[in-house]
């Protein structure tokens, strides 16, 4: 069985917001409290769009065979899990999620307990779940499907470009506070030097120096835990497990800054 581009266009919007909303719920229930979880800000997680796409795409023809059906989901999405990860880990020099401490785990990437779930999700989905999306989506006149998927894509493309640059200012935001705190820790020596003056002795431009840094590092820090909409504490509370080895330290205190603000 194969599917037009107008077919895979819409699986992938559809699958995208059903895995929203299933890592919503799933967060929500563990953490007690509601959760964004995705990547981008809208309601979409593009991962799972791929994986059903990718499923249909090569296991339709297979579907009546449920052991064919759920081998097929359990490589095909662990795979596009673990290839995520690693591109997402080279591209932005984070781990945004990590599953070292689940048994039999690769890389931290994937793991069994979800790869299994993967594989579940996939075969009853294609089975129960797609039946009724594929009669919706041939029931929709192809002008206004497609008029659909064009204002779709075009918020989809600005959201991606929003969360890029977010995600830009963030790894920025975090080196400029880990140079600011290492100057504060240097001696007045050190911090002479930097300031290109000859005159060792003269405290009160260290002292204007020193005041200078810790308010731009406050700055930083409050623009950071800003709790708006389209923020970098979104990233943070959708991501509990995110790692970036070069700014853990200062990534750690900045979560746990957030923590306690949320209980005010």
């Amino acid at each position: 069985m194969s599917f037009s581009l107008y077919e895979i266009l819409w699986y992938f919007c559809i699958y995208s917001f059903l895995g929203w909303c299933l890592e919503v719920v799933f967060c929500s229930v563990n953490t007690g409290h509601w959760v964004n979880r995705g990547f981008l800000n809208g309601p979409v997680c593009p991962i799972y769009g791929f994986g059903m796409v990718i499923v249909l795409l090569c296991l339709t023809p297979l579907a009546d065979n449920l052991l064919i059906l759920f081998i097929g989901s359990f490589f095909l999405t662990s795979i596009l899990e673990l290839l995520t990860g690693f591109i997402l880990e080279k591209a932005f020099h984070a781990k945004w999620w990590d599953y070292t401490d689940q048994p039999f785990n690769i890389g931290g990437y994937i793991c069994l307990k979800f790869s299994l779930a993967w594989g579940l999700g996939g075969m009853a989905a294609v089975k129960l779940l797609h039946p009724p999306i594929g009669a919706i989506v041939h029931l929709l006149p192809r002008p206004v499907g497609w008029s659909l998927l064009g204002i779709i894509f075009i918020l989809f493309a600005i959201d991606s470009a929003v969360t890029l640059a977010t995600l830009i200012g963030f790894r920025r935001d975090l080196r400029e506070m880990d140079r600011i705190a290492a100057a504060l820790r240097r001696s007045s020596t050190t911090l002479s030097r930097d300031l290109g003056t000859s005159a060792v002795a003269a405290e009160d431009k260290l002292t204007a120096r020193r005041s200078d840094l810790e308010n731009r590092y406050f700055f930083l820090r409050a623009h950071l835990l800003d709790r708006k909409l389209l923020g970098v504490s979104r990233l943070m509370k959708a991501f509990p497990d995110l790692k970036i080895p070069r700014h853990q330290n200062l990534l750690e205190m900045l979560r746990d800054d957030l923590h306690r603000l949320k209980k005010k």
